[in-house]
């Protein structure tokens, strides 16, 4: 098969010959339907993020079993699957509680082990979700970041009371755009920038209540003028960009849950007195559990969240380059290939 690998040194990739993974006890070898670029494969390809040499990134994605490994119970070959990326020790009291992100010796497909930027990966049977008949692989290659986004929401307890205001309408953002309304919340508002003029009009077509374009806009500004001066109840991360943290924990009203989604790759000086006068409470979720991704997908299987409007380029696998390209250059909100 064909995968993409990770040059050393320097950033890049090549396409290599490798041979077809061989699944181990416990696993199954999956057939890649479709698999997503996410913007923290960005990092990793522009040598920003240390990964293990000779890597195959990729971990949004979705296909069909075509190999059972050894003591493998429940699964058949031709099942199709989505693919959640995390794969706790499962013995510790994290992860005998649900709660694997938390696991100390975590280990994520395409960042820690070989992903999915190829024909075929061997998938920990752990890790696998039913991909009902009526979703698309393209749809179940959307259900990670639809998990990353749901897993915050559902820390914080969105509920009918709140007014969410969300930074950075990239696919983390919009989904959890998605999974705030579909729990109920009372106002919704975004918050961009110039560059993600396009992105900001996707979140009115996805039902935001108002958008924000800063720096052209003051963000406590225009919040405090569409909640009458009450400013979020919840406010979300979800640019990455720690430079974004004062503005956001300025549109956080009295109380508020600040909700970090951003995998950050920077840093700030912060004057924490805002956080201790407004008595506000900051919450940090990463990656996603089992069950957060299984609600996640019946989520987009009941229709309360939609790849519609999010998925705008589909490519083969060959054009990763190009996909990444369109990442870079913020030309397309989520790209999903098919090797």
């Amino acid at each position: 098969m064909k995968a993409a690998v990770k040059e050393h040194p320097g950033p890049g990739f090549v396409w290599k010959e490798v041979s077809e993974p061989v699944p181990q006890a416990g696993e199954v070898l999956v057939r890649v339907r479709a698999v997503g670029i996410c913007g923290t494969d960005l990092p990793i390809f522009d040598g920003r993020r240390e990964v293990p040499p000779g890597l195959i990134p990729g971990h949004e994605f979705a296909g069909e079993i075509v190999q059972l490994g050894p003591e493998v119970q429940g699964w058949r070959v031709g099942d199709r699957v989505a693919v959640g990326l995390v794969k706790g020790c499962g013995w510790c009291p994290y992860c005998r509680t649900g709660n694997e992100p938390m696991c100390d010796n975590i280990l994520e497909l395409g960042i820690h082990i070989p992903g999915a930027y190829a024909e075929y990966v061997a998938v920990p049977q752990t890790c696998l979700h039913r991909l009902p008949d009526h979703l698309s692989f393209e749809e179940g290659a959307s259900v990670d970041p639809i998990a990353s986004a749901y897993r915050g929401v559902r820390k914080v307890g969105v509920n009918v009371e709140d007014t969410v205001v969300i930074f950075g309408p990239g696919p983390i953002g919009l989904y959890a755009l998605q999974t705030v309304r579909a729990r109920g919340a009372r106002c919704t508002i975004v918050v961009g920038r110039p560059e993600d003029r396009g992105r900001l009009e996707i979140a009115r077509e996805l039902g935001a209540d108002h958008t924000v374009c800063v720096p052209e806009e003051d963000a406590a500004a225009r919040v405090a003028e569409y909640t009458g001066g009450r400013l979020g109840s919840v406010v979300i991360e979800a640019t990455g960009n720690a430079l974004a943290l004062p503005d956001e924990l300025a549109c956080a009203g009295k109380g508020a849950r600040v909700l970090l989604l951003g995998i950050f790759h920077n840093t700030v000086t912060l004057n924490p007195a805002i956080i201790v006068r407004r008595e506000l409470q900051l919450v940090g979720s990463f990656c996603y559990s089992w069950e957060d991704f299984e609600e996640s997908l019946q989520l987009l299987a009941r229709g309360l969240v939609s790849t519609r409007a999010m998925v705008t380029h589909i490519l083969p696998l060959a054009q990763l380059e190009e996909g990444l390209r369109l990442m870079r250059e913020r030309e397309a909100v989520k790209v999903i290939l098919r090797p």
